[in-house]
């Protein structure tokens, strides 16, 4: 049975695709670790191409919801978490606190995280990173679709660094704060892409957490992770001052 949706801009039907998915799996017919149909039987239920389905289903693993597993199909990650995503993705501020107190999150939970991917990664692990790179290093990003596709392939590779730790009180908290990770990119990342020398700057430092993720350097992962994500803001500030806030004693001036 087809489930019709109104089908306008490509963006706005891959929203919708998730609500529907969403409808689905609180349906109550699945459970934690549960396989949902095939890839073409979605999308034949949904009413929708198999392209826009799996742009849908990429950012439901980027948030924690799913879970693909090579060869075997989309499994159902985490009923929980729909519950926190809800709170997240209904909190409401101005986009200027919203980017810096997303930017001092990011910071408390993803730099320690990456120390530790650093000395308890697996083989796996690496694998799964690299090939997020080769996506992210290979997505095109002139028109909004495909700049909206890079920033999503970026979200997925500092997910999967966190997710490297092996912490599953950590990668609870992750799975819920990639939705601001998805929406901080939606508001800065493309033209963020636009800054000259920009795409190459994050790539290497991309490359270079990687490596010292594969390497167990714990420090080089953790600092480059860090100089990454302050790099980032310091271009936003100069580039787009409105859209970052100071707040008073924020987490990277503090000593640690």
């Amino acid at each position: 049975m087809k489930i019709g949706i109104p089908l306008e801009k490509k963006d706005s039907k891959k929203k919708i695709v998730q609500e529907k998915l969403r409808e689905l799996v609180s349906s109550g017919s699945f459970n934690e670790g549960d396989k949902l149909p095939s890839e073409r039987e979605l999308a034949q239920m949904l009413d929708v191409s198999r392209n826009v389905l799996r742009e849908a289903v990429i950012s439901m693993v980027t948030e924690g919801s799913l879970e693909v597993r090579e060869r075997q199909g989309i499994f159902i990650k985490s009923l929980d978490n729909f519950g926190m995503l809800d709170s997240l993705k209904s909190l409401q501020m101005l986009p200027a606190d919203f980017v810096s107190y997303q930017l001092e999150v990011r910071l408390i939970i993803e730099v320690p995280a990456a120390r530790i991917a650093a000395m308890r990664r697996t083989e796996n692990d690496i694998r799964k990173l690299r090939e997020c790179y080769e996506n992210f290093v290979s997505c095109p990003y002139i028109t909004p679709e495909e700049q909206a596709q890079n920033g999503k392939w970026e979200a997925l590779l500092h997910h999967l660094v966190t997710e490297s730790a092996h912490n599953p009180i950590l990668s609870r908290l992750n799975e819920s704060i990639n939705s601001l990770v998805e929406r901080n990119n939606i508001l800065v990342h493309p033209d963020m892409l636009m800054e000259k020398g920009w795409i190459e700057l994050i790539k290497s430092r991309h490359e270079a957490i990687i490596k010292a993720i594969e390497e167990n350097n714990a420090d080089d992962a953790g600092e480059t992770l860090k100089m990454h994500l302050l790099e980032t803001a310091e271009v936003m500030r100069r580039k787009h001052p409105e859209l970052i806030t100071d707040i008073p004693f924020p987490y990277w001036n503090l000593k640690n």
